[in-house]
Formats: C-alpha cells, structure tokens, sequence
C-alpha cells in the first residue's frame, strides 16, 4: 500500500488496489522497529510504498523511493504543479523561479498552473505567455492557465496528470482549495478569498493530505507557503546544474570553475548579452548565489 498520512508515529496506508479513500482501505500502522533509526524524519515519509502486516499493524518494508521532496516531505512524486494566480495576487516570478529550482535540484517534473485567467482579457494573457515564454526560453514544462469560475482549462490539465502523482503548491489565495475541490468534485478543502488588505491568502491547509482522483491519479495538498528556501548546494558552481537554461553554454566559459559573475571569456554572460539567456533568470541566479 501507500502511506497517505502520518500522525504521532502513526501511518495511514491505503491498500494497493483500492479505488477511493475509504475508511476499509485505511490501514493505521506502526513502523517495525528494525526499520527505525532514531530521530530520522527520512524512516517512513508520506508517499512511501510499504509492505505490512494487517493483524500485527505494523509496517514490514518499505520500498524503494524513485525521489522524495524535502519540502514537504514526500515521495514518489511524479510531477509538482506550481499553482500562482495572474492576479489578485499578482504572479511573483521571484518566488516561481525558487520553487523551480528545488524542483530541478530534486529531478522532479514541474507544471506550471496559472489561476484566475478571468482576471485578465486575453490579450494581457497572451502577453504573460509570452513573457513566460521569454524569460524561461529552455526550461521545459507544460503551462496550464485555468479559470475555477469559468471551468477553463481544467479538462486539460485533468488528462494531463491522469494516473500520476503530483503534489499541488503555490501561495495562499491562488486558488489550490479551489482547483483541488474541481478535481475531486466536492467541496472538500476549506477555501479563503484573498483579503483585500494585504492581497494575501490565508493558510487553510496545515498539513500534506493525500486524495485520490480515480484508481491511478493522486493528488497531494500542500501548505500554502510565505517564503521558500534556497537548495543548499555544497558550492556555488553547483548552482548551474539547476539553470536548465545555462547548461548547453557553460561549457564554453574560458575556465572550468567558472561561476558567472567577474571572469573573462564568460559564455553565460556572452549569452545573457545577445539575449540567448533572459537577464531575469540571469539576476535570479546572481540572486541565488
């Protein structure tokens, strides 16, 4: 089964082939104690596919994870949908631009979903694609723009993740409770308008909760979030690894340790000037460093 919550040392496991999240396909189990290792939050993690034991309730093995995120803490992951709104709050590309980089440092697919698209006319919507466009010429992920009001674009994207897992995270009052809600087909997250004060969502989730869409389509909620962490790299020339977009350049700086800031013979630099490379990923990643 996978584990789908975790409480005070106690896991949720829901059986392998169960079809909806019903109260007979929940298991509540402990972990065995040959598979703990003390104070390691890593010893069984939402997400994790494990073996147990229904009479002991008692976990056996847990497999093998293809990849875990830190922040939340999950695994298997398929894709991470990043959810920010157009508008009312305005899309914020500093923060996009961090959570796509924990997500390359992670090897995990991204999707961006861009919300409220009934807040602009088209035409200001043709010109943020293109913007998008621009500035992430070779970071390769899908782009969804929907409207919860106007059921734009959610069919799309509902095919699109057919039988994958993917956790949804974003700022509070883009519209995550919303969108998840429209996937399962019942009001059964709490959502919160935007205050008109502060522009800002309120937090309406506390903790990852896994829902299942049909037999092979999970969808985690996560935390709506204020501020995310950089990836803690163990030097700064790792941080071009995570720049999908400087990568076919790199090679061709003048020295191997080049890190893209005062060397001569800089080929980021070079192509940051002849617009191969936006200056807006180009100041993120002077940013990052």
């Amino acid at each position: 089964g996978k584990v789908i919550r975790k409480i005070k040392g106690f896991y949720y496991i829901l059986e392998e082939h169960a079809k909806h999240l019903e109260e007979e396909s929940l298991h509540e189990c402990k972990l065995r104690g040959s598979l703990k290792v003390k104070n390691n939050k890593l010893n069984c993690i939402i997400g994790d596919i494990v073996e147990f034991d229904e009479n002991e309730k008692v976990i056996t093995a847990i497999y093998d994870r293809k990849n875990f995120l830190h922040r939340p803490l999950l695994s298997n992951i398929d894709y991470i949908g990043i959810l920010f709104a157009i508008k009312s709050p305005n899309f914020d590309f500093t923060n996009f631009q961090k959570m796509l980089l924990s997500a390359n440092e992670q090897d995990i697919s991204v999707i961006l979903i861009i919300s409220k698209i009934d807040l602009v006319s088209q035409e200001e919507l043709s010109d943020f694609l293109k913007k998008l466009n621009d500035i992430f010429k070779d970071n390769h992920f899908p782009i969804f723009p929907i409207s919860i009001k106007e059921n734009i674009g959610l069919k799309d994207f509902e095919n699109y993740i057919h039988g994958k897992s993917i956790t949804i995270s974003g700022p509070s009052g883009s519209g995550k409770s919303s969108l998840i809600n429209n996937l399962l087909g019942e009001e059964i997250l709490e959502t919160n308008e935007v205050s008109n004060k502060t522009s800002r969502g309120r937090h309406t989730t506390t903790e990852s909760r896994f829902f299942k869409i049909d037999e092979s389509t999970f969808i985690i909620d996560t935390p709506g979030f204020s501020t995310i962490e950089f990836p803690k790299l163990k030097n700064k020339k790792d941080l071009e690894k995570i720049f999908p977009d400087f990568l076919k350049f790199s090679h061709d700086c003048k020295f191997r340790d080049c890190i893209h800031v005062n060397e001569p013979n800089c080929a980021i630099k070079e192509n940051v000037e002849n617009g191969n490379i936006s200056k807006v990923r180009y100041d993120f990643y002077l940013y990052s460093l």
